[in-house]
């Protein structure tokens, strides 16, 4: 998977596009600190996107513990 494939993959398995603009056009669409949460998630892994990019790598990887992490901020695990 590429990096952009690979980012986007992380982002919308865990928030969805919907929600994305839920959350953008009200901040409190959802309880709790789901729209926070989400967009700390995705400076992550836009990041994560950057540093691997700045690498010279091509295809998409992410740690298990960030994947795990990502997870938690999204209430998945």
């Amino acid at each position: 998977m590429t990096l952009d494939e690979g980012a986007t993959h992380e982002i919308i398995s865990r928030w969805p596009a919907y929600k994305q603009r839920n959350c953008a056009l009200d901040v409190n669409s959802y309880e709790g600190s789901y729209c926070s949460d989400m967009r700390s998630g995705i400076k992550l892994i836009r990041d994560h996107h950057s540093n691997l990019e700045e690498l010279g790598d091509t295809t998409w990887s992410i740690p298990q513990e960030m994947s795990d992490f990502l997870d938690t901020l999204a209430g998945i695990s």
